[in-house]
């Protein structure tokens, strides 16, 4: 029994080293499977173009499509981003668009430069943004250039010289991060913004008219429950007034004073409108829809309301809301009643 079981190891190692022995063979004439797998594969510069680098890997000094590698920053654009600043001119072509300061999200009041195909290899670029057309912030002197390229809004082509372009690699950019100094203009073509009634012809599609309260006063003292039941119904409708990102006229401003006016007091229409709609460059903008009538929180109850008439005339409105956290909260609304229509004057609403 253990002469067998010797034969049998024996079997056993001589295949093993066999085995062996043909994937040496194997590995000496293949050199390149002996080479320890990688867990990413090589990133390789693209044929012929010159303005790649490797952000990993560029020192100060080198040469980057005819532009000096200047400064190099680590971890200013995240954990693993890397800035390089070149020292040179370029004149490039391509268009143009100036972002609005108010409305945009990333890149407010900037002029952004998009290159073009005539001028696609003539600036540094990472080598895993290969497939990325370079875009960036131009940067100014003063006012004056930047207002050669329109105001906030315009779009066009142009050509340029551009000085210390800093170009960005990280793993994540929001909006646009590269940068370059405006030195000359060559040529400009600038489209102007179209005007707010071309470019926002249907602000006012959700403008809905406001409910109509049309109870006596004297009924109303008795029974404020309808009163308040048509407040919340101008809370609601105040919606209309959406935010949309773009512009407004001062005729189209006008038209917001007006549905608000059906509502609301002549002078709570103004301040409503200075609120809501404030003006900013090129025009006003819709900032808000919530009227504030109404606090952001979940009302459980409405209690305690009471109605009474002030000495000027005017009627003030009070009501309790039980809500859903620490404190109630209670409204204080001051309403007109005037040709047999009811508007708010004054509202605010305080923790009780």
């Amino acid at each position: 029994m253990k002469r067998h079981t010797s034969i049998r190891y024996t079997m056993v190692l001589t295949g093993a080293a066999l085995l062996l022995a043909g994937l040496s063979l194997y590995d000496s004439s293949n050199p390149e499977s002996s080479a320890a797998p990688s867990s990413k594969p090589a990133i390789q510069t693209p044929s012929g173009d010159s303005q790649m680098f490797d952000p990993a890997s560029i020192r100060p000094g080198d040469q980057v499509a005819g532009m000096t590698a200047q400064e190099i920053r680590s971890g200013t654009y995240g954990l693993q981003s890397v800035a390089v600043t070149f020292q040179g001119t370029k004149e490039i072509s391509g268009r143009f668009e100036v972002m609005d300061l108010e409305t945009q999200p990333y890149n407010p009041g900037d002029v952004i430069f998009y290159v073009d195909n005539k001028s696609a290899t003539s600036l540094p670029k990472p080598i895993r943004f290969h497939e990325v057309p370079n875009h960036f912030v131009l940067k100014f002197a003063n006012e004056t250039d930047k207002a050669k390229f329109g105001s906030a809004g315009s779009t066009g082509t142009g050509s340029i010289v551009i000085s210390d372009y800093l170009a960005v690699y990280a793993d994540i950019l929001e909006g646009t991060s590269d940068k370059a100094s405006l030195t000359e203009v060559k040529a400009l073509n600038v489209i102007a913004p179209s005007s707010p009634e071309e470019n926002n012809p249907d602000f006012d599609k959700e403008m809905k008219p406001f409910p109509i309260l049309t109870i006596t006063p004297q009924k109303a003292l008795g029974s404020p429950e309808p009163v308040y039941e048509w407040i919340e119904g101008v809370h609601r409708s105040f919606y209309g007034l959406a935010y949309n990102g773009k512009r407004i006229s001062e005729a189209q401003r006008e038209r917001v004073k007006s549905w608000l006016a059906e509502a609301f007091t002549d002078t709570a229409t103004e301040q409503l409108a200075d609120s809501h709609v404030p003006a900013v460059d090129g025009g006003y903008l819709i900032v808000s829809g919530s009227s504030g009538l109404i606090p952001p929180v979940i009302i459980q109850k409405v209690g305690s309301m009471k109605m009474a008439e002030q000495e000027d005339g005017s009627y003030l409105l009070t009501a309790d809301w039980i809500v859903t956290g620490v404190s109630d909260a209670r409204l204080i609304c001051e309403l007109e009643y005037e040709d047999g229509r009811w508007k708010i004057s004054t509202f605010h609403y305080e923790m009780i």
